[in-house]
């Protein structure tokens, strides 16, 4: 005990003789305002650029590309290969998860399930006589852009530069039958470097026969592998596929501190089932081949930035409407990332049939009739809520049971004209499903229970007829109880909205957003009704039979912040400054020991000046 007390007068001591008690405390609120604003950031620093220094080459390398991919990552519209989600691409028509080893998949009743035994994809390796130093790879999956790119970083021993290997890979959205992949080498370093190509193409696919055919391209003929074979059913039945991929060029040499690009397309077409001994089926072999040929032709006569840009564009127009919540803590949320990746599946399994090639006129007045035509959709409990939705997605069968599942929901929940629209109906009707949003007897109504809206959401451009957009927001307020507000994107008439029960007269949409109470109805009713016919807005209110209307009561605090904080009760951010608090203050207290007890007597500090 006395030691204790000697240690902490010389403590006292040496603050006296170094520094007063209110300096000491000037500098512990200091540290406590730089790690309580500026800590996060520092840490993201130190975390990401900051040590990209003390990064190998290689490493250094792919952290360099997944930096592009940064803002994207970030939002959620996207995921790398370090997580729980399958690099995958597809189309509606052919679909596979993208490594050396993956099979087409071809369609099945509703998803992409049927797998062809062709490998498709073709991997770059750096041949060295030094050896490999070192090699790092990433990938990332653009669901904006429906692509994958795999990054291949490899320092060859002896040198600091890195070859860099970079491959997108797509299935294309106007051309189904088309697989794109797009290999680009570059050489920073000194000397020539040589790259192998290698491609497994057929795997124990028996019945396949392979031919070689030359197509004209803008660059002259390129010779192409031409492969027909059956796929076999679970019923005895069979499909029969062709697939045509470029043949492989030989070792590809790149010069010192150049790049070189690589181009391969690979044609897939497949018939309906057919009887496996029936006389067709060798007709089809033609037939199927000739298809797969007309796909490369086609996509020939583009360039590749064009065709990676009509691609893209399909994509993208894809994800003008979408479902946005606030991230929630809590165990066994569903947040944003997931929600985006699991729309991301179940469009790559539906075709974007008004935008293929293959889609004549009238088909499309038949499809554009499908899409107007959404009375019934939602019906079911709202998707946000069905766990067997939301299971696994790291596995090739897992995408397939998710995808399978939705596709079923969406189509006996009054959804099933929007999924014969393809890819564009199936986005509306996921966006539509996913707050419990309705279209009913010519207005649109949301579904839910107002103690369910504890999480802030964004419902973004719903489709209401073709040339109106809407949009709704729910925030939960200050006061712990939650708010809608309405706007219009686009719209050809007036619209008008009204809250539970519609007793208040009806108010009129514009593009600026317009607040809704939340309200709750004895019995239970929609919480928000919306429509183009003023007269059919003011009848609700007659035909909604309510005994009791009020505002839904505020959420409980410990139900809010179970979602912010995953129900520590304080943000993680108080936790993380706490601790470096502690460990400021001990490090404060180890050097005034250490400068008491080591330090040398001529580099002190005084507090008072000697006279003589």
């Amino acid at each position: 005990m006395t030691d204790i007390v000697e240690l902490g007068r010389r403590v006292k001591r040496s603050l006296d003789g170094y520094i007063t008690y209110r300096k000491a405390a000037a500098i512990l609120i200091i540290i406590l305002v730089f790690f309580l604003y500026l800590g996060p950031g520092l840490v993201s620093w130190i975390l990401g650029g900051g040590r990209t220094s003390s990064l190998s080459p290689a490493a250094r390398c792919v952290h360099d590309k997944l930096a592009r991919s940064g803002a994207m990552l970030e939002a959620k519209n996207g995921h790398t290969d370090q997580g729980e989600l399958l690099s995958y691409i597809g189309n509606g028509y052919i679909g596979l998860s993208v490594s050396q080893t993956s099979n087409i998949n071809i369609k099945s009743k509703r998803t992409l399930s049927i797998p062809v035994h062709f490998k498709p994809l073709v991997s770059a390796s750096l041949n060295t006589e030094a050896g490999v130093r070192e090699e790092e790879t990433v990938t990332v999956t653009d669901y904006l852009a429906g692509t994958v790119t795999h990054t291949r970083c490899v320092t060859e021993a002896g040198s600091e530069e890195p070859v860099t290997m970079t491959s997108v890979v797509y299935t294309h959205r106007t051309m189904p039958g088309l697989l794109v992949q797009d290999i680009k080498i570059h050489n920073p370093g000194g000397k020539t470097v040589s790259v192998t190509l290698e491609r497994l193409g057929i795997s124990q696919w028996d019945t396949a026969i392979s031919s070689t055919k030359v197509i004209e391209h803008g660059d002259g003929g390129l010779k192409y592998s031409a492969v027909t074979g059956t796929v076999e059913m679970a019923d005895g039945r069979v499909m029969v596929v062709g697939v045509v991929t470029r043949k492989l060029p030989g070792d590809v040499v790149v010069s010192p501190r150049s790049s070189q690009s690589l181009h391969f397309l690979t044609g897939v077409s497949y018939s309906l089932q057919v009887e496996a001994d029936s006389d067709s089926v060798q007709k089809l072999r033609a037939e199927m081949e000739a298809g797969a040929i007309a796909s490369v032709r086609t996509a020939s006569a583009l360039s590749w930035q064009k065709m990676l840009e009509s691609h893209s564009n399909v994509w993208k127009n894809l994800w003008t409407s979408g479902f946005g919540i606030s991230h929630s803590y809590a165990e066994n949320a569903i947040n944003g990332d997931r929600i985006n990746a699991t729309i991301y599946y179940v469009l790559s399994h539906s075709p974007t049939l008004l935008d293929s090639t293959h889609t004549s006129a009238s088909m499309r007045t038949e499809l554009q009739g499908y899409l107007s035509y959404t009375e019934g959709c939602y019906s079911g409990i709202r998707t946000l809520e069905a766990r067997k939705l939301w299971t696994s997605l790291k596995y090739l069968l897992d995408v397939d049971t998710v995808v399978s599942y939705w596709l079923l929901n969406l189509e006996k929940n009054g959804c099933h004209n929007l999924v014969k629209a393809g890819a564009d109906g199936v986005i509306q009707a996921m966006v539509l499903s996913l707050p419990g949003l309705k279209f009913s007897n010519q207005h649109l109504e949301l579904n839910v229970h107002p103690k369910e809206l504890h999480r802030d959401l964004n419902v973004r451009r719903v489709n209401y007829g073709n040339e109106t957009h809407i949009n709704i927001s729910i925030h939960v307020m200050e006061d712990n109880k939650a708010a809608m507000f309405l706007s219009l994107d686009r719209r050809n008439k007036d619209y008008y909205a009204c809250d539970a029960g519609c007793l208040d007269p009806p108010v009129k949409l514009g593009p600026d957003p317009i607040q809704f109470p939340i309200k709750l109805t004895e019995p239970l009713t929609a919480i928000l009704y919306v429509t183009a016919d003023s007269e059919h807005m003011s009848d609700l209110k007659h035909t909604i039979h309510v005994v009791e209307v009020g505002e839904a009561p505020a959420h409980e605090s410990h139900v809010l912040e179970l979602h912010r904080t995953g129900g520590t009760g304080l943000h993680p951010l108080f936790w993380f400054t706490i601790a470096a608090i502690i460990i400021a203050f001990h490090l404060f207290l180890f050097r005034l020991i250490y400068n008491e007890y080591c330090g040398n007597d001529k580099y002190r500090l005084r507090k008072y000046s000697d006279y003589g």
